[in-house]
C-alpha cells in the first residue's frame, strides 16, 4: 500500500517493521511517499494516523517522545545519531527500520 503525504517532488521511504510490530498492525513493510524536506517526525506522524492508537502507543511513550525501547534506523544509521525525530530523510529511496526493543533479566 502506498500513502502520498503532499504534491510536492517527494521521496520514497521503505519501512520495515520488524519485532511485534507487524503482528500489530499487519504489515511488515510499507512504501510512503514524503516532501523531499521530510523528517522522521513527519513520517512518525503519518504511519501513527494509519496504523492508530495501537501503533503510536507502541511507539511513543508521549506525543513526539519516542519510547527508549523503539530504534529506528534511517539507511542503516539509528536516528539517534541524526538528530532524532528531526533526523531528515536525505534524497530519492530511503529505507527505515523500526525495531522495539525488549527489556528484561
Amino acid at each position: 500500500m502506498k500513502v502520498v503525504a503532499a504534491e510536492q517532488p517527494a521521496i520514497e521511504v521503505r519501512v520495515s517493521f520488524m519485532g511485534e510490530l507487524p503482528s500489530l498492525i499487519r504489515e511488515r513493510s510499507v512504501k510512503i511517499s514524503l516532501p523531499r524536506s521530510g523528517c522522521v517526525g513527519d513520517l512518525m506522524e503519518l504511519l501513527s494516523v494509519k496504523y492508530g492508537d495501537a501503533f503510536s502507543c507502541r511507539v511513543f511513550s508521549k506525543p513526539g517522545i519516542l519510547r527508549q525501547t523503539m530504534l529506528v534506523f534511517v539507511d542503516g544509521e539509528n536516528i539517534k545519531e541524526r538528530g532524532g525525530l528531526a533526523a531528515k530523510l536525505g534524497d530519492g529511496e530511503v529505507e527505515v527500520i523500526m525495531l522495539p526493543m525488549f527489556g528484561g533479566g
